[in-house]
């Protein structure tokens, strides 16, 4: 499969949907939990960010760049140009796209339809 924009899009939107499957919402979590189930999630998709303070840190932005407005192709460029990973290669566009699913999930789900309706068009 080429990594188009669109198919980027399509697996976003596939790892959501598998990872809303297992979603569990706590009522009135702390935010170390939050980011204790991010982190363990990148771990299990075997996506290495490096320090747990700037994951974090980089997975908030995520959700405040869509919050903001930002497409989803958009911040998903920013997350390939911007990031590294703690081998200092930069991110793969696979690797980009579980990290943005995972950060989406864990921070502001209420933003996973944008992948859908991005994808549709």
């Amino acid at each position: 499969m080429a990594l188009t924009r669109r198919n980027i899009t399509r697996l976003v939107s596939i790892v959501l949907a598998v990872a809303a499957l297992g979603l569990t919402t706590p009522g009135g979590a702390a935010a170390d939990a939050t980011d204790d189930a991010f982190l363990h999630k990148l771990f299990d998709d075997a996506v290495d960010f490096g320090g747990r303070d700037l994951t974090v840190k980089k997975a908030r932005e995520i959700c405040d760049d869509l919050r903001a407005g930002k497409s989803p192709a958009d911040v998903h460029d920013t997350i390939i140009n911007g990031s590294t990973s703690r081998e200092g290669s930069a991110f793969s566009p696979r690797q980009a796209a579980i990290f943005m699913a995972d950060a989406v999930q864990a921070y502001c789900p209420e933003k996973a339809n944008l992948f859908i309706r991005y994808g549709q068009q």
